[in-house]
């Protein structure tokens, strides 16, 4: 009993090695099926099975891939190094740091060095991008520059928080440079979840700097239009807004035309309205 304890303890020894734990019934039935325990016949048997198959499964696309398999050792060795310069490198947690994905570089035969230089592409991303853009990230969310070197570096692995939150900045840039406005973190991810794209951004701001005489009201009107309603009325996200916009206009161009005056502005609505 003690020397089938010991070779279990050698086996599941080799197991949790691998992060395979869950195969310890198929050690015990190993050590049960044979007198004596034979390491190199154990890992034989080991790499049939679909959980080893599955841990390791990157040597299957480097064999298809012309490569040769890795030895464990050095594989599991391969996927600290790269989990090392993740972390190293400060890059948020979810982003390029599961066995998945280094199984992916593993098949690939990326070496942790060549993975490192694809993450300094990501901060010298940052560096080179639209200054506004990377303020208002950090203005609204807060966002570390690792977050901004993973979306750089790769936007469609970005977890979708951090795609919404790089879109809303982009949108909020345009709202400062075009209109001088400061777009709030809810108005901002409401335009980029309607879909509105930088371009659209500029266009919409830029529409809305030049109607600022007919948002603004005048002495025959109750109130001026809201930051939130020039918005909705820009980008078509309250139609509410927009047929306001639309009143307003017309009761102007009647107002000039029977030589009440003209506020400037009323130019600018057809982009908006």
């Amino acid at each position: 009993m003690a020397a089938q304890l010991s070779a279990f303890d050698l086996l599941n020894d080799i197991l949790k090695r691998y992060g395979l734990e869950q195969l310890a019934s198929f050690a015990q039935g190993f050590i049960t099926r044979y007198d004596q325990i034979d390491e190199n016949l154990f890992m034989i048997e080991l790499r049939q099975q679909d959980a080893y198959k599955k841990r390791f499964s990157a040597n299957e696309e480097r064999i298809k891939n012309g490569l040769p398999a890795l030895p464990e050792d050095e594989y599991l060795a391969m996927e600290a190094a790269y989990k090392n310069v993740m972390r190293v490198s400060g890059l948020p947690a979810g982003f390029y740091d599961s066995q998945d994905d280094f199984q992916t570089f593993l098949a690939n035969d990326v070496s942790p060095e060549e993975l490192q230089s694809r993450v300094n592409e990501g901060y010298n991303a940052v560096k080179m991008a639209n200054p506004e853009v990377v303020k208002q990230m950090r203005s609204l969310y807060g966002v570390s520059e690792g977050q901004l070197a993973a979306y750089f570096l790769d936007p469609t692995r970005s977890i979708e928080e951090i795609k919404i939150q790089a879109q809303a900045a982009t949108i909020a840039a345009q709202g400062r440079l075009q209109a001088g406005m400061g777009v709030s973190v809810q108005q901002a991810e409401e335009l980029a979840r309607y879909g509105v794209t930088e371009q659209e951004a500029m266009q919409g701001f830029g529409a809305i700097e030049q109607a600022q005489g007919l948002f603004t009201a005048n002495l025959e009107e109750q109130r001026s239009f809201t930051q939130q309603e020039q918005i909705g009325a820009a980008f078509g996200t309250s139609a509410a807004a927009q047929q306001r916009l639309r009143q307003r206009a017309r009761k102007r161009q009647a107002q000039f035309e029977t030589g009440g005056g003209f506020a400037s502005g009323a130019e600018g609505t057809t982009a908006i309205a």
